[in-house]
């Protein structure tokens, strides 16, 4: 503490004693060069302008004054013959001196306090007044003391977003930042930075490693999985975290990369914590390696659509399929579309599979075996720009098939993630298309956003569909048809693998069917060779 101390008084006392310095040194030059009547008495102004601009008012008034007073009462005008200055003369450039230093100084701070206030705006979050990322990323020097960097995300925060607004959501981020702060408080170690949405990272530079991180995991820990209230609703909230320590040539930014590696497994993997391994790096690197070799896999005819029959309820017939992305690696082996699909449509090759899909589909809508029944395509949320829908609208046309038998099938998360969606839908289902919901029943299901939007079709998830054979599953899948008999909503039931469940969805009055008592995805051959 004492080295500390005398760090801040030489700080403090070195730009007085630079600016004593010079005043004595010009001063002295004033007086050889023949006193205060002579042009050298201006030099005086360079101490001054100086040290007020680099250390504001205060310190150039200081220096002004000392100035103003070595070339006042005791320096002649003339030195020979020597001819002493009136009070007022000196008492004057003294008042001149101090009103340039404190205008240049006062000018000088507000610039300075100006440059701080931008830079907090570029380092901290406006809404919580933590610490954001980039504050983190302009850490270039590695830390002395071993650090450690937690990321931390609640999961499926945006729900809340979707269900509750903006403007809740934003308390929800206050008071969750809040009960973050006040659980690392007695930490002063552990500064908190706040990324996006619920988003968090926690820098820990501690002595004994161990210990302190798993202190405060502890004391994290006690607000996982637990009510805040955001206003007057109480709020359930649960996160996910991932550890990285850090190497002693690492700085955070390497750290916090790391550590968004280990969240990342954490939520793959369902965990509540994961600390950074090597091994988590090459999962990674087979993501790399799927976004590199995409386009050359869709170029060697690698990628294949499959199709799988739509059956209606009661006949049985086919009535039209669902389109589903194949990729078959030379030697046969293949690469699941959970692992592909998803990696895709964090890059704009999405729109390439997307647009392979819709080739594929339009040339089988052509094929006189499927003349009469319906594709339905997997669009992705990116899919949905005024480029895309344009394009896709140009092919269905170019291609002379109705748009009423080219299906877009979406997500729910479509309607909750996409910006103008409602537009876009709409200008789908004016041009003919038919607006189709997977997976109702999970994740955002809400009955408003279908009721709302020009939503023609709902595909009832296959994790309700199994449930049919219960009492409370069959009610539930019951209460959806319903809803969606009554604004003529068509229905169809995934997932559906024998004749029992084929029996209850017809008992539920669901109009169609998907699923393997019917048939298994088959590759057509419709791909370009």
């Amino acid at each position: 503490m004492d080295a500390v101390r005398i760090q801040e008084y030489r700080h403090r006392l070195l730009p007085i004693v630079i600016g004593f310095v010079l005043s004595v040194l010009f001063a002295g030059f004033v007086y050889y060069a023949g006193g205060t009547s002579k042009v050298y008495t201006n030099l005086m102004y360079i101490p001054i302008a100086l040290i007020a601009s680099i250390y504001g008012w205060k310190l150039g008034v200081v220096v002004a004054l000392f100035s103003g007073l070595l070339i006042g009462p005791f320096m002649p005008i003339t030195v020979e013959p020597r001819l002493m200055q009136t009070p007022e003369n000196w008492i004057v450039r003294v008042l001149v001196y101090i009103a340039i230093a404190y205008l240049i100084g006062f000018v000088t701070d507000i610039s300075r306090k100006r440059s701080l206030e931008i830079a907090f705006l570029f380092t901290h979050d406006s809404q919580t007044g933590l610490k954001n990322y980039d504050a983190l990323r302009q850490e270039l020097t590695p830390p002395e003391q071993p650090t450690t960097i937690i990321s931390l995300t609640v999961t499926n925060y945006e729900e809340y977003l979707g269900f509750f607004g903006y403007e809740f959501f934003q308390k929800i981020i206050s008071e969750f930042s809040k009960r973050l702060s006040e659980v690392l408080l007695p930490f002063h170690e552990a500064e908190l930075y706040r990324y996006y949405g619920l988003e968090f990272a926690i820098q820990i530079t501690h002595e004994d490693e161990e210990a302190s991180t798993e202190r405060i995991l502890g004391a994290l820990n006690m607000l996982n999985e637990k009510t805040i209230l955001a206003g007057e609703v109480p709020v359930y909230i649960e996160f996910r975290m991932g550890i990285a320590t850090m190497n002693p040539n690492e700085i955070p930014l390497d750290g916090m990369r790391k550590s968004m590696v280990a969240l990342r497994f954490a939520f793959k993997n369902d965990l509540k914590l994961a600390r950074y391994s090597e091994e988590m790096v090459l999962s990674y690197k087979n993501t790399v390696t799927i976004a590199s070799s995409f386009q050359e896999a869709l170029e060697k005819n690698h990628i294949k659509a499959a199709f799988q029959t739509i059956h209606s309820t009661g006949t049985g017939k086919a009535i039209g399929g669902e389109l589903l992305a194949r990729w078959i690696r030379d030697d046969g082996s293949r690469i699941n579309p959970d692992e592909f699909v998803p990696v895709l449509e964090k890059t704009e090759l999405i729109h390439n599979l997307t647009s392979f899909m819709i080739d594929c589909g339009l040339a089988m809508a052509k094929m006189k075996e499927y003349r009469n029944w319906f594709i339905s395509i997997n669009f992705s949320p990116t899919d949905f720009s005024e480029k895309c829908i344009l394009s896709l609208v140009k092919k269905v046309k170019d291609a002379g098939v109705s748009p009423s038998r080219l299906h877009i099938e979406i997500t729910e998360r479509v309607l909750l993630g996409v910006v103008n969606i409602e537009s876009h839908l709409d200008f789908l289902s004016r041009h003919g298309f038919i607006i189709v919901i997977d997976d109702f029943g999970t994740g955002f299901s809400s009955y408003r956003y279908v009721a709302d939007f020009p939503i023609d079709v709902i595909k009832i998830d296959r994790s309700l569909v199994l449930k049919a054979n219960t009492p409370k599953g069959f009610g539930l899948v019951k209460s959806i048809v319903a809803f969606c008999r009554e604004f003529k909503i068509t229905t169809v039931a995934e997932g559906v693998e024998n004749k029992e469940y084929a029996d209850i969805c017809e008992a539920l009055q669901i109009d169609e069917q998907q699923g393997y008592f019917y048939s298994k995805p088959e590759i057509i051959s419709t791909t370009k060779e």
